[in-house]
């Protein structure tokens, strides 16, 4: 949204991702689009002049794959046969879709954190690209020191390593 004032601001009413999907991608979309907002609501960033789309979208990717590396909880292996309902027969559905990833036709919750992961890696296009130079920086600089960089000049950093 524009100010009243013609428009010096940005605003972010809302973030929308899909249902049904499962808990960790939702989590890392959620994350990504968290980033965006961060971008629009920030001061350094303009949407008179925006930043690169393959900057904006190496960021928010990167957030994505350092919450899907770090930013859940470790994954603990259940029983070997958990109980489909628990006792107090109030389990959501989230509870219900990973006590039956036990089984060889349901991949494990890792499993889909690395597919997720390896997406991103892995992308072609302008989120791929995007996401390989946000990491090679971040790698070499950090985070607060990449988003300062990135503020300031709405580039990468060249690296020489």
């Amino acid at each position: 949204d524009h100010g009243d004032d013609g428009g010096s601001g940005m605003g972010v009413t809302a973030i929308l991702c899909l249902s049904g999907l499962p808990a960790d991608l939702t989590a890392s979309i959620l994350a990504h689009e968290a980033t965006h907002a961060w971008i629009k609501l920030h001061p350094n960033f303009s949407y008179t002049t925006p930043l690169p789309l393959k900057v904006e979208e190496g960021i928010a990717q990167l957030v994505a794959h350092l919450f899907l590396q770090d930013g859940l909880e470790p994954i603990i292996e259940e029983e070997k046969n958990p109980p489909l309902y628990s006792s107090s027969h109030h389990s959501s559905s989230s509870e219900l879709a990973t006590s039956n990833n036990n089984d060889d036709s349901n991949p494990s919750d890792e499993k889909l954190r690395q597919y997720f992961r390896f997406c991103i890696e892995t992308d072609d296009g302008v989120y791929g690209e995007g996401f390989r130079l946000a990491a090679r920086a971040y790698a070499e600089m950090g985070m607060q020191e990449l988003l300062y960089y990135v503020a300031v000049n709405h580039d990468f950093p060249p690296l020489f390593s």
